[in-house]
């Protein structure tokens, strides 16, 4: 970006609302922003998902946005394709000031990168760590159901693969709502679901409960 230009500054705008955003960025590219996203909204965030984000991407920065206290984090921001149309020049008091204060994260950008969407059915963003190499979240204890472990063995497969792609956010064959439901359940601490096939053509279920306190591997039909 030409070092002389001005670049727009974007918010995450609730469709619906007049001015209700969730976080603001200054414009890199496309659907690519720099800037800081509310954290502490709708409750303050979980410091399991912060210990989570400090292994993926070392030190992060967060900062006040509201008189209340509520927090932001420094980062940037991917938005997905079908949630540009959300993103809006809101008018707010301090749109110059704002812009101000961002400018020097265009020069030095945020390791912390976070894939942004809106979803319709919870009508909040919805955050997910880019890129994750670590785990997204603990198993817990890890168990397998009779049915479970024998379509593993008959496919002379181990649970690690699946475990693996499972805590890091590759939740196999799972629709489109679904993936959402996980990404939304991951942030927010509600119940996991992945769904795999393994080598022999049998259907796993693998699903992390809410507390996070267990991980088990099943057959559909064994739920």
């Amino acid at each position: 970006m030409d070092a002389h230009s001005t670049p727009a500054l974007h918010f995450l705008w609730h469709p619906g609302t007049h001015d209700i955003f969730s976080g603001y960025g200054l414009v890199l590219g496309s659907a690519h922003l720099v800037g800081l996203i509310m954290i502490d909204r709708p409750e303050p965030v979980d410091p399991t998902w912060l210990a989570t984000l400090q292994r993926a991407y070392g030190d992060y920065q967060l900062t006040a946005m509201t008189t209340s206290g509520e927090r932001g984090l420094v980062c940037q921001m991917i938005i997905a394709p079908e949630s540009t149309q959300y993103l809006k020049i809101l008018p707010y008091p301090r749109l110059e000031a704002l812009r101000e204060v961002l400018l020097p994260l265009r020069d030095a950008l945020p390791a912390v990168t976070l894939a942004l969407a809106w979803y319709p059915d919870h009508r909040c963003w919805v955050s997910q760590m880019a890129h994750a190499t670590v785990p997204l979240f603990p198993l817990g204890v890890v168990v397998g159901t009779q049915g479970g472990v024998r379509a593993l063995q008959e496919a002379g497969q181990g649970p690690q693969a699946f475990l693996g792609r499972h805590v890091r956010g590759d939740w196999g064959e799972l629709d489109e709502r679904d993936r959402q439901e996980n990404v939304f359940s991951v942030q927010h601490g509600f119940r996991i679901l992945s769904a795999y096939t393994t080598s022999a053509g049998d259907r796993l279920w693998i699903i992390t409960e809410a507390d996070r306190s267990a991980t088990t591997i099943l057959l559909p039909e064994e739920y």
